[in-house]
């Protein structure tokens, strides 16, 4: 038997994913877009998202996974990076500059190595994106790191093979909070997130609902 620690969700279980689907933020999408150094990088969606110039609208997770249906679905070459762009938008740290986020796509090989990484994940699993995406690897893409390329495999991989573990967001929050509910060292590695997929995967099981529900969860106790 999997016992899930209490300190995930306490007496009162998880919330339904719908809750997870709505965490978003807001975001200066002008000035983003600005900060991306190709116009076709730029999804159109969030074009679409409303408000009035100059005022900042609301990104949220439900949002980038339509991005992804699109891209999946359309097959076009800078689908993957639009992709990107709209988890660069979303995942911002509180603080941090949106020039940083955007650094992986100054790498002239982004584009394409985005494409291939989306191929990966949907077709051979997250553990081998992964591999691939590391630095050094096939597919590595400077500046960019685990905690946003593993955010580029959860909404570009999430449900494609429901057999195999699904890709999960891996931040610094997230590692940050597998140390305190399992007591155990953690870091941002290949080992370290196959551990995790697993558990993740064991913990939603026993509490009948989905992997991305603990990750949420655990990026909040990390915050």
């Amino acid at each position: 038997m999997v016992v899930v620690p209490g300190v995930l969700f306490g007496d009162d279980g998880p919330p339904d994913r719908d809750e997870v689907l709505r965490q978003g933020f807001l975001r200066d999408l002008a000035r983003c877009k600005e900060l991306l150094p190709d116009a076709r990088m730029w999804p159109g969606e969030l074009d679409a998202t409303g408000g009035e110039d100059g005022a900042k609208q609301r990104v949220d997770r439900r949002a980038l996974f339509g991005i992804a249906e699109r891209v999946v679905a359309c097959n076009d070459e800078w689908g993957p990076a639009q992709l990107h762009a709209a988890i660069a938008v979303w995942g911002a740290p509180p603080g941090i500059a949106m020039r940083r986020t955007v650094r992986p796509f100054d790498d002239p090989n982004a584009v394409k190595h985005f494409a291939d990484a989306l191929a990966v994940v949907r077709g051979e699993g997250p553990i081998s994106a992964y591999r691939a995406l590391s630095r050094g690897s096939r597919l590595w893409i400077r500046d960019l790191g685990p905690s946003y390329f593993t955010k580029f495999l959860y909404f570009g991989g999430f449900g494609a093979k429901r057999y195999m573990s699904q890709p999960l967001i891996m931040d610094d929050n997230v590692v940050k909070a597998l140390g305190m509910v399992t007591g155990e060292r953690w870091e941002a590695s290949l080992q370290d997130y196959g551990r995790y997929l697993d558990l993740a995967a064991d913990w939603a099981s026993e509490l009948d609902t989905e992997a991305d529900v603990i990750e949420w969860r655990l990026f909040q106790l990390g915050s």
